[in-house]
């Protein structure tokens, strides 16, 4: 049970250091979401003054393309600030000392007998991988093999088995959170 609280721990603070690179984003993203506001009113003021003496069809149109640009450079920003938060949360997982310990709980997840574990390269001499197998060897009662391949993702682990390979890397963990949930979106610009 000691594991299984440490594991816990593990994922309350990586969610806790989230929930912290969220809020130095939120004022980031205050600033920049304000200039590209600001940004959007002066080219709708624009397209207004030269639309003036221009037909109801040309003055339609100019105001919905600036608009349009507007809500452009909007989303725009608010995508590169939710991209920031999500990749200082990778780097602080990364840097977190329990690290090692949420590798062992990615293999347990779907580790299978025979699996060999391909490491990130980044990883390589920063954390100790014959202990992270040991551990999940002993955990799950099954034989795992480290793999020769270094992996070319930034974090995480790859199980190669034998007839699928399983992609637990940092870049494709967190994508699926970013998919799965708009929680950062919210958290940012609601």
């Amino acid at each position: 049970m000691a594991k299984q609280e440490l594991l816990d721990k593990i994922l309350s603070d990586a969610e806790e250091r989230a929930r912290t690179i969220v809020a130095e984003a939120e004022g980031k993203a205050a600033s920049q979401v304000a200039a590209a506001e600001e940004e959007r009113a002066a080219l709708l003021d624009s397209a207004r003054k030269m639309a003036s003496a221009a037909a109801p069809e040309t003055i339609r149109r100019r105001k919905s393309m600036a608009e349009l640009e507007g809500r452009k450079l909007v989303l725009s920003e608010k995508q590169a600030l939710i991209g920031e938060a999500y990749q200082k949360a990778l780097l602080a997982v990364k840097a977190s000392d329990k690290y090692e310990a949420l590798l062992v709980k990615m293999i347990l997840s779907v580790a299978e007998d025979g699996d060999s574990v391909i490491f990130a390269a980044s990883d390589f001499d920063k954390v100790d991988r014959k202990k992270i197998l040991a551990d999940a060897m002993k955990q799950a009662g099954i034989r795992l093999t480290e793999d020769k391949e270094k992996g070319s993702f930034l974090g995480g682990i790859v199980l190669r088995g034998k007839d699928c390979d399983k992609n637990l890397s940092l870049e494709v963990e967190i994508e699926n959170l970013r998919s799965e949930e708009d929680t950062c979106a919210k958290a940012l610009f609601s």
